[in-house]
């Protein structure tokens, strides 16, 4: 009788519908929204603009390495990364000083951070909370320009340079 009705179909109709109010809810507190492709657009307080996209292989091809803040940027995990192809992320501060942030591994398209034992310490130690791992979705990347965005859900860009 369920499955003649449906029934045992209703909660991924539910999910699939609460999963559709919740990106609509997102994208007008936002104000932006995208729609996935190679080039997206980008709607952001009522201007129009397109966003490059990578793919998987595209950003494995050119993740690993030295990278610079650049202009435009909403912020930072450090100044300087150095994305080093044994899996250490490394933050140089503007002073120069190095320090190992933690590890990484690619999934997908998300940059996969996972801090140093001594860091998630030395956090919940201060109070402050820091995850065991975080994703960092990567936008766009090539030879001489990586973006991703500051965590999943999170708005802004991470833009660095070579």
């Amino acid at each position: 009788m369920a499955s003649s009705l449906g029934l045992s179909r209703w909660p991924l109709r539910i999910m699939r519908t609460l999963k559709i109010l919740v990106m609509a809810v997102i994208a007008s507190v936002v104000g932006c929204s995208t729609q996935p492709a190679r080039q997206s657009q980008l709607v952001c307080g009522g201007s129009l603009t397109t966003e490059r996209r990578s793919t998987e292989a595209e950003i494995r091809l050119h993740i690993v390495g030295e990278w610079e803040v650049a202009d435009g940027s909403d912020g930072c995990l450090s100044p300087r990364l150095i994305i080093a192809e044994d899996g250490s992320l490394i933050g140089v501060q503007t002073n120069g000083k190095r320090e190992l942030i933690g590890s990484w591994e690619m999934s997908h398209t998300l940059l996969r951070v996972t801090p140093t034992a001594a860091r998630f310490e030395t956090a919940r130690k201060s109070g402050y909370h820091l995850n065991s791992w975080d994703y960092f979705p990567v936008i766009y990347a090539d030879e001489h320009e990586l973006v991703m965005t500051p965590g999943i859900s999170v708005a802004g860009r991470w833009r660095y340079k070579r």
